[in-house]
This record gives C-alpha cells, sequence and structure tokens, in this order.
C-alpha cells in the first residue's frame, strides 16, 4: 500500500480494514455518492452501513496511487471483501473539511449489487 498523504483518509482506509466504523473520520453532514445513489448525514451513512455489515465489513483495502490538491483527494484501491468474495478496483474522491471528511465521491462496477436501508 502507498502512503496516504492526508491523515483523515488514512484513517478511514484504517477504520475500514479494522472494521472500527465507530472511529470514520467524517462530518456530520457527510455525504457519499456511489453507483447506489447519495447518502447524506454521518448518521443515515453509519444507520445503512450496521444493516449492511455483510457487504461493508470484513474487507482489505489496498490503496494502490493517490492525487492530492488542497482539500481534495482521489484514492484508487483494490477491494477485497473475505465475507462475500467480492473483489474490485475503486476510484474515490475525497473533499475535505479540517481533520474530517466532507464528502466521498466513489466510482466502481456494481454489476448486480444491491444494498438495503
Amino acid at each position: 500500500m502507498i502512503e496516504i498523504k492526508s491523515p483523515a483518509v488514512e484513517q478511514w482506509f484504517e477504520c475500514w480494514n479494522s472494521g472500527n466504523i465507530e472511529d470514520l473520520p467524517i462530518a456530520d453532514d457527510f455525504t457519499h455518492t456511489s453507483p447506489f445513489g447519495t447518502i447524506e448525514g454521518k448518521k443515515r451513512y453509519l444507520e445503512i452501513v450496521a444493516k449492511n455489515k455483510q457487504d461493508f465489513l470484513g474487507n482489505t483495502l489496498i490503496v494502490t496511487k493517490q492525487i492530492t490538491e488542497g482539500t481534495h483527494v482521489c484514492v484508487q484501491f483494490e477491494q477485497s471483501n473475505k465475507n462475500t468474495g467480492l473483489e474490485m478496483t475503486v476510484c474515490e474522491w475525497y473533499e475535505l473539511e479540517g481533520d474530517v471528511i466532507k464528502s466521498i465521491r466513489s466510482f466502481y462496477n456494481i454489476g448486480n449489487a444491491e444494498i438495503t436501508g
């Protein structure tokens, strides 16, 4: 894994790799946009993660590329999930606000996958 230059983004990956989602460094008004749509608010995001633990937890994320410009960070990583067997390449754009992540735009192929919530 390459060195991540943003402490907030580094913590994001550490939390997902460890499964410790309570420490995700996200703003209260956090938004996450992915092929599944947009989730608004930290509370709502964590509710959806909790409802979909099988799919969201058990991941190994390995960063392969990173671009940083001001308060924006773009990271490409390889994701593999021991619970589901899913493996994919993901690209995410992070917008930072102070020491937390304000928003993420996530790009990947979802195939026939669905999340509930």
